[in-house]
């Protein structure tokens, strides 16, 4: 076997990065014999990172742990040959060195899949099989500066972890709604919040990304250093390499209004008329947050609203919400309280999906006065079919939401250097829709997803009819068969490309890392 020179760099770089951690210097023909053994890669990695290694053995109860910890059933049915469990930059950068060599060389096993907490669904997302997850749970640091402007976080946090800590001192970042959803998936694929409405968008609150690169490199990425990889990081997922770290901005931030309204099935058209009328920008409170669920169980429809009003020196409800409040209620959570308490609150909602086989799908649509009302209660009757025609899968959970994406969020992203997600195109307010289905037997696999390709389709079908098809697919909330990269325009897509070709010139995270959305050819 023959190694070209970019390849000996590659090595090299290994070899520098361990002098740094001052760990022992290994022969670098050693180093060679591990990467041509049969499963190399995962050889090599437990030589230059012992301890830190662990294989598909019974025994091995930190890899079991690992597998577990994923979401859905999907992604743990999957079986590396071995997990890294990186404590440190340095220890990602050597085994993103080390397999960039060894996919390079076309040795056996050199795959992976790079997770933060794993809590997108479908298979292959964030897990392999036969090749190497990273699982970077263990980078879970939250480091807030001393003139608490800045909270630097690791993107194996998950958000409960994260506001655990601001929350004690008044602080607050852009960042996820449910406490074990992880900083990493969320951040870099755009990532929506209770604060959007005030500051926009996860991605475009973080002032620096610390990445390891495809040669195993760490540098930083900002407006001033590194400006289009700092870009396309914010929407690009996984797609120009690790990222380490997350230097976010910090707001001062008190309790505020939030919880669940349930509400009897028969408020929804009224509730279609209050969201075409709430998702406007002019009149849009930016204070305020709003999930409208629309859920099925055992095929009986029931309505949830998850609100947040981040200003909690008001007396609820405050005008924006009021319409909605003096709808028929089953029951109310409403009450004032810090932002942990509301993320445990919809993690308990969402218990039952918990190592289920689950799976979104989403779209988005255009709010036009006079004509999104129609069309949402178009989308219900057609997912009550849908419900219907699903309801002897077992332990089915199906649910539908609504959540404003007025141009008054997107439009944000600008006075921040921009983002990939394409949104800058429209002027319009637009609407997302998200399906989110649970089932407890992979044998009914198939039989959903068939089931929501169709439902999909229609959708769209309709909202061309209708006049309000938008492109846009939200990268976090897609479908294995979805192609939210595409609906970024061709102007992102050619810029995303062009930011790959000089950060990662063989293509290290486009071939080898197959998890995930693909910038395509």
């Amino acid at each position: 076997m023959v190694f070209s020179s970019s390849l000996w760099l590659s090595l090299l770089s290994v070899l520098y990065y361990i002098t740094l951690t001052n760990a022992a210097l290994p022969d670098l023909n050693a180093i060679i014999a591990q990467l041509k053994k049969n499963g190399a890669c995962c050889t090599a990695l437990d030589y230059f990172l012992p301890g830190k290694v662990h294989f598909n053995l019974p025994t091995d109860l930190a890899y079991q742990a690992s597998q577990l910890s994923f979401w859905s059933a999907q992604e743990q049915t999957l079986h590396p040959t071995c997990i890294v469990t990186p404590t440190s930059t340095q220890n990602v950068s050597i085994a993103v060195a080390i397999l960039n060599a060894g996919y390079q060389a076309n040795i056996k096993g050199c795959q992976f899949a790079v997770r933060s907490a794993g809590h997108t669904p479908q298979a292959g997302s964030a897990n392999i099989d036969g090749g190497v997850t990273i699982d970077l749970q263990s980078l879970n640091q939250v480091t807030i500066s001393s003139d608490q402007k800045i909270v630097s976080i690791g993107p194996g946090n998950r958000w409960g972890n994260v506001y655990a800590t601001l929350d004690n001192l008044n602080l607050a970042m852009v960042g996820g709604r449910v406490t074990p959803v992880g900083v990493g998936g969320l951040v870099t694929g755009g990532g929506v919040s209770f604060y959007s409405g005030r500051y926009g968008f996860a991605c475009d609150n973080i002032q620096t990304y610390e990445v390891v690169l495809a040669n195993g490199t760490i540098t930083t990425a900002s407006t001033n250093t590194n400006p289009t990889l700092f870009r396309a990081v914010k929407g690009g997922s996984n797609n120009f390499g690790v990222v380490t770290r997350f230097d976010a901005k910090l707001h001062q931030q008190t309790a505020f209004w939030g919880g669940t309204i349930f509400q009897p099935i028969t408020n929804k058209e009224a509730v279609f008329e209050f969201f075409q009328n709430f998702t406007v920008s002019a009149t849009y409170d930016p204070y305020a947050a709003l999930i409208s669920g629309f859920a099925w169980v055992e095929g009986i429809a029931t309505i949830a609203h998850i609100i947040a009003y981040t200003n909690g020196d008001v007396v609820w409800p405050p005008p924006t919400f009021k319409p909605l409040n003096d709808m028929p209620k089953v029951s109310t959570t409403i009450r004032k309280d810090k932002i942990s308490s509301f993320a445990l609150e919809i993690e308990g909602s969402l218990a039952l999906t918990n190592s289920h086989n689950n799976l979104f799908v989403t779209l988005t649509f255009v709010n036009k006065p006079g004509v999104s009302q129609d069309f949402m209660a178009e989308v219900y009757e057609l997912s009550d079919a849908v419900a219907k025609e699903l309801i002897t899968v077992v332990g089915l959970i199906f649910t539908f939401t609504l959540q404003p994406m007025t141009n008054s969020i997107y439009s944000k992203s600008a006075a921040t250097g921009g983002n990939v997600l394409g949104l800058d195109r429209f002027k319009d307010d637009l609407i997302n829709l998200l399906f989110t289905v649970s089932w407890t037997l992979p044998t009914d696999n198939a039989r959903v997803e068939a089931a929501m390709q169709g439902l999909e389709d229609a959708i769209v079908a309709k909202e061309k009819q209708m006049g309000v098809f938008n492109e846009f697919v939200y990268l976090n909330y897609a479908a294995e068969w979805q192609d939210p990269i595409q609906g970024y325009g061709a102007a992102n897509v050619a810029f995303m490309k062009s930011v790959s070709k000089k950060y990662d010139p063989n293509g290290l995270f486009q071939k080898a890392v197959p998890g995930g959305y693909k910038l395509g050819a």
